[in-house]
């Protein structure tokens, strides 16, 4: 199977970059990613990270790959999420690749041919120039891994361990987010969305979308009155 560089969406500004990161472009998570390019040409640069549901270290890992095409080199972003039905053989041929991020270690755990094959990858990569990210729910050693040698590999570099965010976060990222677009979202809206729809932050940027559609084809603000009649609250 040939790696093929991943696309990525170039239609809005605030696509997920450390730019629009919650935690914002001084976090320690994301001046480390940023360093890490420079620091990858005199030796391997591993990264780890981890944390809950919206703790957006899924949102750091395609940051690191849009910063990555930025930067003219060759990466891939591997959900294992969407991708473990097709069995490791994914994995063939990533080697080549300048950065691979790899996101939901936390499901592989326990499976015996996808542990070993991230094992066997890891050595492959494990060479100057290349830079490996990989996020999961839980820290190496409480993810119940088969082999204690793929477990070793996954402490060898630097882990942040990054908490979910609160509702406050999720309310100023979606005001962030918004004005990003052009668009002004006020906290009372913001706080509206966050009590009637999915705490999920992904859902609530999708939503945050279509408002933004609906608002420049209907040339008026946000308004909760809007917010209601668009979303058919």
């Amino acid at each position: 199977m040939e790696p093929m560089q991943m696309a990525l969406p170039v239609t809005l500004p605030d696509d997920e970059t450390f730019s629009s990161y919650f935690g914002g472009e001084q976090s320690l998570e994301v001046t480390h990613l940023k360093s890490a390019f420079a620091k990858r040409e005199a030796q391997f640069q591993f990264t780890y990270l981890c944390g809950l549901a919206d703790s957006g270290k899924s949102h750091l890992l395609y940051a690191t790959c849009v910063y990555a095409q930025e930067l003219g080199l060759s990466t891939m972003l591997l959900s294992l999420r969407e991708v473990l039905h097709y069995g490791p053989e994914m994995l063939d041929g990533l080697d080549a690749l300048d950065v691979v991020c790899i996101d939901d270690m936390q499901l592989v755990a326990g499976n015996e041919s996808w542990e070993k094959a991230l094992f066997n990858f890891y050595n492959r990569f494990n060479e100057p120039g290349k830079l490996l990210v990989v996020a999961a729910d839980l820290l190496p050693n409480m993810l119940n891994l088969f082999l204690p040698d793929l477990e070793s590999r996954l402490t060898w570099g630097t882990t942040f361990q990054i908490r979910s965010m609160s509702d406050d976060d999720k309310a100023e990222a979606l005001v962030k987010r918004a004005k990003m677009r052009g668009l002004e979202l006020s906290d009372d809206c913001s706080r509206f969305l966050l009590t009637r729809l999915s705490r999920d932050m992904r859902a609530l940027l999708d939503v945050l979308d279509k408002l933004d559609h609906a608002s420049m084809a209907a040339q008026r603000k946000l308004t909760i009155p809007f917010i209601k009649s668009t979303l058919g609250l």
